[in-house]
C-alpha cells in the first residue's frame, strides 16, 4: 500500500515536471548556452579573428586597468542613480496628484496621458529629444525667449559637458510613468483613517507625507528602486540612438562600451569579459531584489 502511494507521488511529480520541461528547455537554449559561450570567449584572445587563442584572465586584467572602462562605469552609475532618483520623485509627485479626490473619468484620462512616454518606443523617444535638444530646437528657443541667450546657443547632444544630462532627461521622461503607476496603486491601499487621524492632530501635507505616506510605501519604493536600478544600469537603446556614446565618450556607458568592443573592433574576448563583470553587478542587485521580496512576503 505504501509502495503504491510512493509510486503515485512519483508519477504525479514527473507529470508536473513534464508540463514545465518545454519552457525550461527553451530557457536553457536561449540563456544558459549563450552565457556558457560568453564565459568561454572571455578567456580567448581574438587578435586573430579566425583563430582565437586561449589567453586565460588576460581580458579581465586589461579591462580593469582601462581608463575608458572606468569612464563608462562612472557614466553608467551617474546615468542610473539620477534616472532612478528623479523618476521616483517625479512619479511620486504625479501619483499624489492623481490620488486626490477628483473625478474618476478625469483621473483615467490624465493617467493615460501621463503613461504615454512609457508606452512610446525608444526610437521615437530618441527622435523626439534629438529634435528638442537640437541647436535650433524647442529647448534653445524657450531658453532664448526667457533671456538665457548664451545658454540657448548650446548644442546639447554635441557638447561633452551637456550630452549626458540631455540623455538622462530623455530617460527620466520615458521611465517615470511606470513608477507613477506603481506608486499610485500603493497610495490607494493606504487607509484614509491614518490621514484623518493626522488631520485631527493638525498635521500638514509634508508631515503626512513623511510620517504616513512614505513609510506605508517603503516596500514598493524599495522594490521599484532596485528594479529600476537594474533596468537603467543595463540600458543601451536610448543612449546608443541619441549619442552612440559620444561626444568624446562623454555618454559612453557599459552597454555601449561592450557593444563597441564586440561589434566594431570585433574583440569578442574583451567584450565578453566586460559583459560578465556587468552581469555580476546585475546578479548582486537581483539578489537584493529577491531578498527584499521574500522579506516583504514574510511580513
Amino acid at each position: 500500500m505504501k509502495n503504491n502511494h510512493v509510486r503515485n507521488d512519483l508519477i504525479d511529480y514527473f507529470r508536473k515536471v513534464s508540463f514545465i520541461l518545454p519552457a525550461i528547455t527553451l530557457l536553457l537554449l536561449l540563456t544558459a548556452y549563450p552565457l556558457y559561450q560568453v564565459i568561454l570567449m572571455s578567456f580567448y584572445d581574438y587578435t586573430d579573428k579566425a583563430n582565437p587563442v586561449f589567453s586565460g584572465i588576460k581580458n579581465y586584467a586589461e579591462f580593469i586597468v582601462d581608463p575608458m572602462f572606468w569612464n563608462a562605469l562612472k557614466n553608467t552609475v551617474i546615468f542610473t542613480v539620477i534616472s532612478v532618483f528623479s523618476g521616483l520623485t517625479i512619479g511620486l509627485t504625479f501619483a499624489l496628484l492623481l490620488n486626490q479626490q477628483i473625478n474618476t473619468k478625469f483621473r483615467a484620462i490624465f493617467r493615460s496621458i501621463l503613461m504615454f512616454p512609457w508606452l512610446t518606443s525608444s526610437t521615437v523617444v530618441a527622435a523626439i529629444f534629438m529634435l528638442l535638444f537640437n541647436p535650433f530646437g524647442l529647448v534653445n528657443k524657450m531658453l532664448s525667449g526667457l533671456g538665457f541667450t548664451e545658454i540657448s546657443q548650446t548644442a546639447w547632444l554635441g557638447d561633452e559637458k551637456t550630452a549626458l544630462l540631455a540623455v538622462i532627461v530623455a530617460n527620466i521622461w520615458r521611465g517615470f510613468p511606470f513608477m507613477m503607476l506603481m506608486l499610485l496603486a500603493g497610495l490607494q491601499t493606504i487607509s484614509n483613517d491614518l490621514y484623518e487621524a493626522a488631520d485631527i492632530d493638525g498635521a500638514g501635507f509634508f508631515k503626512k507625507l513623511i510620517y504616513i505616506t512614505i513609510p506605508q510605501l517603503k516596500n514598493i519604493i524599495l522594490t521599484l528602486g532596485i528594479l529600476e536600478f537594474i533596468w537603467n544600469f543595463r540600458s543601451f537603446d536610448l543612449v546608443f540612438l541619441m549619442t552612440g556614446g559620444g561626444p568624446m565618450n562623454s555618454t559612453e556607458i557599459l552597454s555601449t562600451y561592450i557593444y563597441h568592443h564586440a561589434f566594431r573592433t570585433l574583440d569578442f574576448g574583451y567584450a565578453s569579459a566586460t559583459a560578465l563583470f556587468m552581469l555580476l553587478i546585475m546578479v548582486a542587485l537581483s539578489f537584493f531584489y529577491l531578498k527584499s521580496s521574500i522579506k516583504k512576503e514574510g511580513e
